[in-house]
């Protein structure tokens, strides 16, 4: 192989033999950028140091995994050996110089004055001989290890033998003990990393490209409705078993995403609506396809049932947080474990789209009408009390004297005072505060109203008492603008540099 060829992630290296090559190339003095092109086929400075830290983590991880306490060596700064006949010794140099009549103590200073860290001192030569040492020991270890480099990983080796200790167990901690289950859990995607002591996206990528180098690129599971032309047909849902009479139903739908469609065309009030409707129907209609193999309208109650135990316990193969297309690879129909809020709120969905679709005469009856779907609380829920949203007096108190702080940012302080006041008096949801407009005031039997376009796209008027008025007075005014001669569409809530 080329010096300047790299070898592919697919082939499941502990540790390349260029790398070794490498490595041992910095520990002869060879300057990194200079060894990066000569054996890793890198030019770049900074893809040079991202190369330098995965060649040093592989051959560390299988030195540590060989239990060899050498490992330390390999990513320690050891100053290059002097050349052997560069610094004359004190007696010949004195001689040549022609300070034989000296002192030995001038003659000291002044040979070390010369020679610096090179000086042929008692204490510098100790030096020199332990760095030449281990130097030669990081040599010899590269060498072992250049000779197993082609051995494997495999996916149940345990996490101790390629990760530094910490990290090692950090991860142990939190149930991942070998390599399948770090790679699992990195294939999930998101902020796989929180929560793991200082570390953030760089390190975490370093740590994902060096298990993928490890065991190849993970197979992504493939999301797809088509299982060849006859299944696809009967997993459409154009001949369910659940199917009404045709010619009977009272929307033009021919298979079930497109009854699905019409039923989030018709009954959701909004966009986020839309969104939460769809993405329950797409979780319901795969499970049904790819755990099931049978169309949405040919649904039973049994299905419904297992179903409920599916949402309570989520396989890790549904689950992912990458940000791709859907049914892209990568991709998954959830994000994570369903509370059981979320479980209530998907079986409610579910079973809200059957009955309409029942009332449309798209399917004759509604299989979830059959199963009990009560879910009861998680054990860890809060009661009512404990898990009110509303504000104590004290954190009242507290957050009015943050800000009414001298030291807090002024424009910062003036937004959040607007905030609490305004909020306190109105109470309206943070979607119908960012929406509301100077132009939605209206004056009428002697007191202020909002008009307030809010949930369900409903409209409505709140009333504004005299502290919320007096709040948007002065919000304003710190913004520059008049109350009674504002535009219309001045937002009351915006940040100070946009107006």
């Amino acid at each position: 192989m080329s010096t300047r060829q790299i070898a592919a992630p697919g082939e499941f290296m502990r540790l390349r033999r260029h790398d070794c090559a490498y490595l041992r190339a910095i520990a002869q003095g060879v300057p990194m950028i200079d060894a990066a092109w000569q054996y890793l086929g890198i030019r770049h400075g900074h893809e040079a140091i991202s190369a330098h830290r995965q060649a040093l983590d592989s051959a560390s991880a299988v030195a540590r995994r060989r239990g060899d306490s050498r490992w330390r060596l390999l990513g320690a700064t050891l100053p290059p050996a002097p050349l052997a006949d560069a610094v004359p010794s004190l007696e010949d140099w004195a001689e040549t110089e022609g300070f034989g009549d000296w002192s030995t103590d001038d003659l000291l200073a002044l040979y070390e004055e010369r020679f610096g860290a090179l000086a042929d001192g008692p204490s510098q030569r100790r030096r020199s001989a332990r760095n030449e040492r281990l130097r030669l020991q990081r040599l010899a270890l590269l060498g072992e290890l250049e000779a197993i480099a082609a051995e494997r990983a495999t996916p149940s080796d345990q996490l101790g033998g390629w990760l530094k200790p910490p990290l090692a167990r950090e991860l142990v901690g939190r149930g991942i003990s070998n390599l399948a289950e770090l790679q699992a859990l990195i294939a999930r995607g998101g902020r796989w990393w929180t929560g793991l002591r200082a570390y953030g996206p760089v390190k975490a990528a370093r740590l994902e490209r060096q298990v993928e180098q490890l065991l190849g690129a993970p197979s992504a599971r493939t999301w797809t409705l088509h299982f060849g032309t006859e299944g696809a047909a009967s997993l459409s849902g154009a001949h369910g078993s659940n199917r009404a009479e045709p010619g009977s139903a009272s929307i033009a739908a021919a298979d079930d995403h497109a009854a699905i469609q019409a039923w989030v065309a018709a009954r959701a009030g909004s966009v986020l609506t839309a969104k939460a409707y769809e993405r329950e129907a797409d979780r319901f209609i795969l499970w049904c396809v790819l755990e099931r193999r049978k169309a949405l309208s040919s649904a039973v109650a049994e299905d419904c049932r297992a179903y409920i135990d599916f949402l309570a316990d989520v396989p890790a193969s549904w689950i992912s947080r990458r940000h791709v297309p859907r049914l892209a690879p990568g991709w998954a129909p959830f994000a994570g474990p369903l509370s059981v809020a979320s479980q209530r709120q998907a079986i409610g969905i579910v079973h809200s789209m059957f009955e309409w679709l029942v009332q449309a005469g798209y399917l004759r009856a509604n299989p979830w009408a059959l199963v009990r779907r009560r879910i009861g609380d998680d054990a860890m829920t809060p009661s009512l009390a404990e898990s009110s949203k509303a504000f104590t007096p004290a954190v009242w108190s507290a957050l009015q004297a943050q800000a009414n702080d001298e030291h807090e940012d002024p424009a910062t302080a003036a937004r959040m005072r607007f905030l609490l006041i305004f909020g306190e008096a109105t109470g309206l949801r943070p979607s119908e505060l960012v929406d509301a407009r100077r132009g939605h005031f209206s004056r009428r039997n002697g007191g202020w109203w909002l008009r307030v376009h809010g949930k369900g796209a409903r409209n409505r008027v709140v009333p504004v008492p005299s502290t919320a008025l007096q709040a948007t007075v002065d919000f304003l005014a710190y913004r520059g603008a008049d109350f009674a001669t504002a535009p219309d569409d001045m937002p009351l809530l915006a940040l100070i540099a946009d107006t």
